[in-house]
């Protein structure tokens, strides 16, 4: 039990120097200064209208150079203006304003095609319609520069804190990366566990497994936004910071990091066989351990500014080696030995590299030198981060429905056309709920509208509950106004990371903010407008999203594999270029190749995580498309740990040109199945491909990782010939070859 709290307060603590909860307070900060001026001014409905400003900027805010920061909310802002002050003009005429407010759903979420940044400021221009229909008619002019006057306040707010700590956001990041991974080595340790425990437990193994994939999406997200941050940051700066060049050479030893734990393959029977003969299951138990207690400690030490205490003592890994000496010793000449000492030898390999790159990290964040930095300080940070093209001629290129974004727009037309017209008819006065719900819920995809909508509607009735508890108890204008300021910290600190519970702290915050705007409104009336809304909202975008024009995402898993394949293909022929020529690739394009696998890994995880909950495909496809997930991912470990033990000495046996052959041919032939031909390996070439498996048994760890690597690139091509029976697989093949 002590444990227990100890873990909650720990995990609070570190939640409240977060990103995610400081970016909460910003906002609500910058809600709450206008509503307070408004008041003490006596002028309540401007600050009403400024904090709304400032609510729809914030939500529109996203972590970014500061240069990137101003173009974005300059551009925004414009947006945000156009759509409150033609609202407020066509309001009174039912139907313009409907045709104005559809042409606004269709026009913004055009906006997937440019990505996360673009997104973010169509949905807060989308949510200038519903603080329009609740403004005060008779005064637009008004109206509109109070809502700007909040929407400059939080830029102002905004830029000035990135100015005072523009590392701050980073730190943060990189924090959360680092805990991360600290998850993805606990779940890797229960995983192992459990297969000891108990192996036939397929089903809970499974739930690790995916546990395991969405982490690594989560990961991957991550990188994505420390990239973005700081490595824009350090381009477009004229002169880089020491404290910049530390985090850059922080987070480039992480993804070192990440790509060491990838290799280490729990799913290898194998390797747990050989741990528990050998004896060395507790040795690997104690590491995995330490390496929890060490990622740990970095990560609180980034987050909190201190010094990394923890001791990384590599002792026990060199008694962990002359172990494994001693048993390949022993086993020598026993031909009938179920120890892989190859296997032993890796793992050995990944925890004497993850103690170097900790320690590596270790020496940086305490402000000590280490000779590894220069590995880190040669690339190319440019070609690392992404170049948005926010051109007109892509948004005019995606207007046909070959489009996914174009039919998820259409959707989006059409769901508030139709709920426009039923509230109009029925009388339903609460339509801007309704609104606010279909722009929030309804994405591009069945499975993200399926999850977004159930959460929405736990998340409203659980705030509707508690709410409806609060005013129960009590009236009292400044208990409801602290509640009310902790529920607005507590929404947009909660959204991004549990989105049902970040709906349920806004579903509290804005009962109670009507509750004192107008001076003790009835709680019942407005919890009933809220519930009606979200589930009006929910129902339609529901049977939409099922029904008109829908996009399924089992549809994509050619191309998502295909691209896998291929990015592993380009790491592969990179890594393999260094170990058969004498001049060696930059270690830029090497990692240019690694990030792009990482990137296609995160997708494929993705996607299938989404896909579990469409209706049109058969459990037998969903268990195959599992499986070749988990091959690709393997071999996308395989093929790190690949890279792990060339260098510049390294040398090419005969047999390994010969695997490294076999591998390109295979996982090209891969490429052209999934593309409709097909390849039938006559006896012949079968028993030459098991020749060179056997050939390959009792080589160096380069040449056990390749023929590891063939066998598996062998194993996914037969998986794709077994797809090609599938009924969903073909109609995916049929919509990606049109």
């Amino acid at each position: 039990m002590q444990q227990k709290i100890k873990h909650i307060v720990s995990e609070s603590t570190f939640f409240i120097f977060g990103f995610y909860f400081s970016r909460g307070l910003r906002i609500a900060l910058a809600i709450v200064i206008p509503l307070l001026a408004g008041w003490f001014f006596k002028r309540p409905d401007i600050g009403i209208v400024a904090s709304s400003g400032a609510l729809v900027a914030g939500l529109g805010d996203n972590p970014g150079s500061i240069r990137v920061k101003f173009y974005t909310q300059s551009i925004a802002a414009l947006f945000y203006f156009l759509v409150v002050f033609v609202c407020q003009l066509l309001i009174s005429h039912e139907i313009i304003f409907g045709i104005w407010i559809t042409l606004c759903g269709f026009f913004f979420s055009m906006f997937f095609i440019y990505g996360s940044r673009a997104v973010s400021v169509s949905t807060s221009s989308l949510l200038c319609v519903v603080y329009a229909c609740s403004f005060e008619a008779n005064h637009i002019i008004t109206n509109t520069l109070g809502m700007m006057m909040g929407i400059v306040w939080y830029g102002f707010i905004s830029l000035v804190l990135w100015r005072i700590q523009p590392y701050r956001v980073i730190e943060q990041k990189i924090s959360e990366n680092i805990k991360l991974l600290n998850e993805y080595t606990e779940l890797i340790h229960e995983y192992f566990l459990l297969k000891i425990k108990n192996p036939a437990n397929s089903q809970k193994q499974t739930e690790i497994l995916n546990k395991l994939f969405e982490k690594q999406t989560k990961i991957h997200s991550t990188h994505e936004d420390i990239r973005e941050n700081l490595f824009k940051l350090r381009i477009n700066a004229k002169s880089f910071s020491a404290k910049g060049r530390k985090m850059t050479l922080i987070f480039s030893a992480l993804i070192d990091l990440y790509e060491q734990l990838l290799s280490l393959n729990c799913q290898d029977d194998k390797l747990i066989q050989s741990l528990v003969k050998s004896g060395l299951k507790r040795d690997f138990e104690y590491h995995l351990s330490n390496m929890e207690k060490i990622l740990y400690e970095l990560s609180w030490s980034i987050n909190f500014h201190k010094k990394v205490t923890v001791t990384i003592d590599t002792a026990p890994l060199d008694r962990f080696k002359d172990k494994i000496l001693s048993i390949e010793e022993k086993e020598k000449n026993n031909e009938k030995s179920v120890i892989d000492i190859n296997a032993l030898k890796h793992v050995r390999f990944i925890f004497k590299s993850f103690y170097k790159q900790t320690g590596f990290i270790k020496s940086l964040i305490n402000g000590e030198f280490r000779s590894e930095r220069k590995q880190y300080e040669d690339l190319d940070l440019e070609k690392f981060t992404r170049q948005y093209n926010y051109s007109f001629s892509t948004f005019k290129a995606n207007l046909n429905l070959k489009s996914n974004i174009f039919k998820h727009a259409l959707r989006v037309s059409v769901a508030i056309s139709v709920s426009y017209i039923i509230c109009t008819l029925l009388k339903i006065e609460y339509f801007a709920w309704v609104y606010l719900t279909i722009i929030l819920i309804l994405k591009p995809f069945y499975g993200n509208t399926k999850n977004s909508s159930i959460q929405r509607l736990q998340g409203t009735l659980i705030g509707g509950v508690l709410t409806l508890g609060l005013l129960l108890v009590t009236h009292n204008i400044y208990v409801i106004s602290i509640v009310t300021f902790i529920c607005i910290v507590g929404a947009y600190s909660f959204i991004p990371i549990s989105y049902r519970t970040g709906v349920a702290f806004v579903t509290i915050f804005v009962i109670l903010l009507i509750f004192l705007e107008h001076s003790g409104s009835d709680g019942w009336t407005n919890i009933y407008h809220r519930l009606g809304g979200t589930t009006i909202a929910v129902v339609i975008s529901f049977i939409l999203s099922f029904s008109f024009l829908p996009t399924w995402e089992y549809k994509n898993l050619p191309v998502l594999i295909e691209k896998l394949l291929k990015y592993n293909l380009d790491y592969f022929t990179k890594i393999t270029y260094n170990l058969l020529n004498v001049e060696k690739l930059s270690d830029t394009d090497i990692k240019l190749s690694r990030k792009d696998v990482l990137l296609g890994t995160s997708n494929l995880s993705s996607t299938f995580q989404r896909i579990v909950s469409e209706p049109k495909i058969s459990k037998n496809y969903k268990s195959d498309i599992y499986n070749i997930q988990t091959f690709i991912n393997l071999l996308s470990t395989r093929i790190s740990s690949l890279r792990s033990y060339i260098n510049e000495n390294s040398k090419a046996s005969d047999i390994d040109k010969q695997l490294i052959s076999s591998i390109e041919n295979t996982l090209n032939k891969c490429l052209l199945n999934i593309k409709g031909s097909s390849f039938d390996c006559d006896t012949e070439c079968q028993e030459k491909e098991e020749e060179l498996n056997i050939l390959a048994d009792d080589q160096s760890l380069i040449s056990y990782q390749l023929r590891e690597i063939n066998l598996l690139s062998q194993q996914i091509y037969s998986y794709i010939n077994k797809l090609n029976n599938f009924q969903e697989w073909k109609d995916s093949k049929r919509d990606f070859s049109i």
